[in-house]
């Protein structure tokens, strides 16, 4: 291979390779275009394969090398490789036929150097060009890429990482892109199972899609990833794979949460179901328990047994109160409530609670607003956190518990706090920290269900958590769990500043006589064939006259029917067809002036329980509590202080 070098300003440089079928003529071409630029004149085809900005051939050459001629240009793409084509008047219609597969432009002969050298020079000028425009793209394409916050990388089949961006490294946890690329796809994925199954994706070079995985990254955590990878093959065999991935850690993070919420609300509903059926056998049991004990004389040996089934039913009239409370079905008697006079009334209790070994802390914030919530129910979530947290520190030779309020205020809605959207608004914040062992991720995912305990059977049955949740969602607040395994939990809970607080009066005691005066007419409504027989039982051993109807239709014609006069109507909230709320209604557009006693077992039913204050029963109830709620609306009624039935 000869090589000619020549200089002469304003013409455009580079290398110029000269393949001809003539020596002789190559000589005199590269005479001509020496000046400032390297010539090469090849002696061989191989020279095709060496490094150049520009070619000229001949006829012949290109005749037999067009194909090469094809392949090179493509290979400097998308760079311009110009080919000249030097030919005879007769050879013109090669031009023709090769015009943008082999050659770019040509020259015919006799040669003359000006023409020559312009029709080289726009060649060389026309490739630069190309260069300066490929730079610049890639250049883009570079900026793109190191700056892409999705995490870009290439990967050989075997899995090795051969490049990535800046993202990657960082999602990874190394510390440079130089660091990451000295790893294969088997060193970042946290599961040995799923790396294989990638890298087996890989190596067959299958497109993936959304293909989620966890990454172990280089300080040993985890996160969740999602996969986006391509194959790029070159004659058919697989030479890298392309992929980016996203980190959807937070956006897993809340939908657990948010799984976790709407799996709450289902048992919270099945649960309620549940207690509200059992409640009206309660009422059953309870009610007949009354009844025998009215019947036997005092120092009868049969009163012990029904005394014993009738504090069976309290019990577990409590542990339908704790599934009601879980599913926010609970009647409430909110009042405006200081949220630290109530913890602070409970100090002596909670230390009673803990015992000498574990020490409370009480971090009350001074200035609180007040909050709507029922005092007992707010209690008893206080109680049933201690407790928790007492558990949580069982076998600890010192231990602690820290009782906090706070106020917080959101200018917006917040996702980041409870896994749910928590409202813009002043809040009190009250937390219940421990230092005990602490919870895995499994377990605070399950701690809010009912029944859920990890404590061995027979020393509790899981309702602590899952009420204080009902009782603080029903409340209008939010509850959450912070903790890891060894790290103590801090149970949070927000309760909404009262600003306009609307609340029920507390009702007024029992009479002292619970008996009939004048006969008095109720009518009993019930749906519940065994709860209402109980009823009308109760009341007419108390002298009453009683008209029973199972649905609200049938009470309605049964009233139009009786020609005397009916003081109270007893209904059930919940029934088919009309409910008790429609009932009462409709009986005051018949008859004026007849009190209303509802019955219910929960509240969510019931929306219109805020405006019958002083008219309601809770089931499972007593037979004193039944007649004694009838004849407190008969006598106020009289006095003018009871409502009656709306018209």
């Amino acid at each position: 291979m000869t090589e000619r070098r020549g200089e002469r300003p304003g013409e455009m440089t580079g290398d110029v390779l000269l393949l001809l079928s003539d020596a002789e003529r190559a000589g005199l071409l590269a005479e001509m275009l020496a000046r400032g630029r390297h010539v090469t004149i090849g002696e061989a085809d191989t020279a095709l394969d060496g490094r150049y900005d520009l070619c000229v051939v001949d006829g012949p050459v290109l005749q037999r090398l067009w194909r090469r001629i094809a392949e090179r240009k493509r290979a400097e793409a998308p760079v311009l490789l110009p080919f000249l084509l030097l030919t005879t008047p007769p050879d013109v219609g090669l031009f023709a036929r090769f015009l943008w597969t082999a050659v770019d432009e040509l020259i015919q002969t006799p040669v003359q150097p000006p023409e020559l050298l312009a029709r080289v020079d726009v060649l060389l000028r026309a490739r630069e060009a190309s260069v300066r425009l490929r730079d610049h793209e890639e250049e883009r394409f570079r900026r793109f890429f190191e700056t892409d916050p999705a995490a870009k990388w290439v990967a050989a089949p075997d899995g090795r990482i051969l490049l990535c961006n800046p993202a990657f490294a960082a999602y990874a946890g190394f510390t440079s892109v130089e660091e990451a690329c000295r790893h294969t796809w088997a060193d970042v994925i946290a599961d040995p199972i799923a790396a294989a199954d990638f890298g087996s994706a890989l190596s067959l070079g299958t497109p993936l899609e959304s293909y989620e995985m966890e990454l172990r990254r280089a300080d040993g955590t985890v996160i969740h990833v999602l996969q986006h990878a391509v194959p790029r093959f070159v004659d058919g065999r697989l030479v890298e794979i392309q992929g980016y991935l996203v980190d959807v850690s937070e956006r897993r993070r809340l939908e657990r949460q948010l799984h976790m919420v709407e799996r709450l609300e289902a048992i919270g509903k099945l649960a309620g179901g549940i207690a509200h059926s059992f409640n009206n056998m309660l009422s059953t049991i309870l009610g007949y328990s009354d009844l025998l004990l009215a019947d036997l004389p005092i120092g009868d040996p049969r009163r012990r047994e029904i005394e014993e089934i009738r504090q069976a039913a309290l019990r577990s009239a409590e542990l339908t109160r704790q599934l009601l409370a879980f599913s926010r079905q609970q009647v409430l008697q909110p009042t405006e409530l200081a949220v630290n006079a109530v913890v602070g009334a409970m100090e002596r209790t909670f230390r009673g609670l803990l015992g000498d070994h574990l020490e409370l802390v009480l971090a009350l914030h001074d200035d609180l607003g007040p909050v709507v919530a029922d005092r007992a129910q707010l209690e008893q979530v206080l109680v049933n956190l201690v407790l928790n947290a007492r558990e949580a520190m069982v076998g600890l030779d010192r231990g602690e518990l820290r009782l906090e309020t706070g106020p917080l205020k959101l200018p917006g809605a917040d996702r980041t706090l409870a896994g749910i959207e928590v409202p813009a608004g002043d809040y009190v914040v009250l937390r219940v920290r421990d230092s005990g062992r602490g919870m895995d991720a499994a377990t605070r995912a399950r701690a809010f269900e009912p029944f859920f305990t990890t404590k061995r059977a027979g020393e509790g049955i899981g309702l602590g958590l899952a009420t204080a949740y009902g009782i603080v969602k029903q409340s209008g607040g939010f509850i959450w769990i912070d903790s890891e395994p060894g790290q103590g939990t801090a149970v949070s809970v927000y309760l909404p500043v009262a600003h306009a607080a609307r609340v029920r009066p507390p009702e007024s005691p029992l009479p002292a006589s619970l008996d009939a005066v004048d006969g008095e007419t109720v009518l009993l409504v019930e749906d519940e064939e065994a709860v209402r027989t109980m009823a009308a039982r109760v009341l007419r051993q108390r002298g009453y006259t009683v008209l029973e109807a199972a649905t609200g239709a049938s009470a309605l014609a049964l009233l139009e029917s009786h020609d005397g006069q009916v003081d109270v109507l007893v209904t059930d909230i919940v029934m088919p067809e009309m409910s008790g709320l429609e009932l009462a209604e409709r009986v005051g557009a018949v008859r004026e002036g007849i009190r209303v006693l509802y019955m219910s077992g929960y509240a969510e039913s019931a929306p219109g329980l805020e405006h019958v204050a002083g008219s309601l029963l809770h089931k499972p109830f007593r037979a004193n509590e039944l007649v004694g709620t009838v004849r407190r609306l008969i006598d106020g009624a009289r006095m003018g202080r009871e409502p009656v039935a709306a018209r």
